[in-house]
């Protein structure tokens, strides 16, 4: 072990240096000493995996190959620490397909990788990569205590309408129009407080609740989405139907009936369900969906390819909309492998004459991919985060009065670096 003092006086903390290479140690060292880093290099996985769990570090650069031990070891051992806000800058001389995987690895363990450095060392990379803002210490919440919903709380919320929807707008990608929007459900609770998603949908799985919750948020989304639907010929709401009530026989009649308590067409409506859900009960699911689809309502696959029988569920069960699952999309745009799962997923949306929308894109770049790989719809923070009913409405309204559309302009793939620094298109425009 050796440290490095920072050489200004404009602190960014404490860098950890992972390498079995002193040369390289000792080249990031001075590098992040001059941009303001208090430096300890470790040469080993036993010597790392001993500070990691005796001191504290704001950053953590690391070498894939440690002699005996490999750096995933190290990841596996950073994620039991706790030390999920970490940010960690990952170097290596493996090939690109072992670094994407190894950045997969670290995401499956919700660690805080920054970036992927190749051997040689660039150190112009390597000076970007170290030149981040001074990092706020994240509280890590172990699953052990993620609060305990009570049945009565979670009763009161649906009582109180604490438990309310927010749409996320779903954009043509060929025309840039507005054409739906996904129902999300959010808990604003007045005992709790805001209660994420990741913590009340499995609460209320465990309670037994999610039938409860999932006619709640259909409901909701119907009558609230209503209006949108009646000024927008041809906007469609989507809504995610838990496994529970994919065994229930009579969903498609009840879901029937809340259309038409608001006279609204059944075209209007989209059932998300994931495949695990589908294939999970294959024969009711399948007697489920095709009733939904002889009343003409929707039904999507949902998260498609994170499961083990996409393949089964397009060809088993009647879907008329594809969701290739966020994982694939976010860093498609630098990653081949998942840019090649999108194109062969957009390739079995068409082959089943199915409408393929692409989830979580965030940024400029992974919308140009998705487009030029030839998928129909868009979804994700770069277009809008989820917003209430209103504000959809509010901000499809202006962007029809500034002749913009309904959302994005209108571009083809020849334009489309231009047009993708359009105003419209940031999701911090939204009102």
């Amino acid at each position: 072990m050796r440290k490095i003092s920072r050489q200004t006086e404009n602190s960014k903390g404490r860098l950890l240096v992972v390498d079995d290479d002193v040369v390289q140690r000792t080249v990031i060292g001075m590098i992040a000493a001059k941009l303001g880093y208090d430096t300890v290099t470790a040469s080993t996985f036993d010597v790392a995996s001993e500070l990691l769990q005796g001191e504290s570090f704001d950053a953590m650069t690391l070498d894939l190959s440690l002699g005996e031990h490999d750096g995933v070891e190290l990841l596996r051992l950073v994620a039991e620490c706790g030390l999920q806000a970490l940010p960690i800058v990952v170097i290596s001389g493996c090939e690109e397909r072992i670094l994407n995987s190894t950045m997969r690895v670290a995401e499956g363990l919700a660690l805080n990788l920054t970036g992927c450095l190749n051997k040689p060392l660039n150190l112009d990379k390597l000076r970007v990569a170290l030149m981040l803002p001074p990092y706020a210490r994240l509280s890590y919440q172990s699953r052990n205590a993620v609060q305990d919903i009570t049945r009565e709380q979670f009763l009161t919320g649906l009582e109180k309408t604490e438990l309310a929807v927010e749409f996320q707008p779903k954009v043509d990608l060929k025309t840039g129009r507005v054409i739906g929007a996904e129902a999300l459900a959010r808990w604003r609770s007045a005992e709790l407080g805001v209660v994420p998603p990741g913590t009340f949908i499995p609460a209320a799985e465990r309670l037994g609740l999610m039938p409860e919750l999932t006619n709640h948020i259909l409901l909701l989304a119907i009558a609230q989405g209503r209006k949108l639907i009646e000024e927008h010929p041809g906007f469609t709401i989507a809504v995610n139907v838990s496994g529970s009530l994919m065994t229930d026989l009579a969903l498609p009649e009840r879901i029937e009936s809340m259309l038409r308590a608001e006279q609204l067409l059944p075209a209007s409506l989209i059932v998300e369900v994931t495949e695990s859900v589908a294939m999970s009960d294959v024969d009711r699911a399948t007697d489920i969906l095709v009733r939904l689809r002889i009343k003409g309502i929707g039904a999507a696959i949902d998260d498609f390819g994170t499961g083990y029988s996409s393949l089964a569920a397009l060809a088993r069960l009647p879907f008329s909309e594809l969701k290739i699952d966020q994982s694939f999309v976010k860093g498609c745009d630098s990653d081949e492998d998942m840019m090649k799962i999108i194109e062969a997923s957009i390739g079995l949306g068409r082959a089943f004459k199915m409408k393929v929308v692409a989830e979580g894109i965030e940024d400029p770049r992974t919308l140009s991919r998705v487009r030029e790989a030839g998928c129909d719809v868009g979804q994700g923070h770069l277009f809008a985060p989820s917003l209430r009913s209103e504000r959809v409405a509010a901000w499809m309204l202006r962007q029809h009065s500034s002749g913009g559309g309904f959302g994005l302009p209108v571009f083809s793939n020849a334009s489309a670096p231009e047009a993708r620094h359009q105003p419209d298109m940031l999701a911090g425009q939204f009102p």
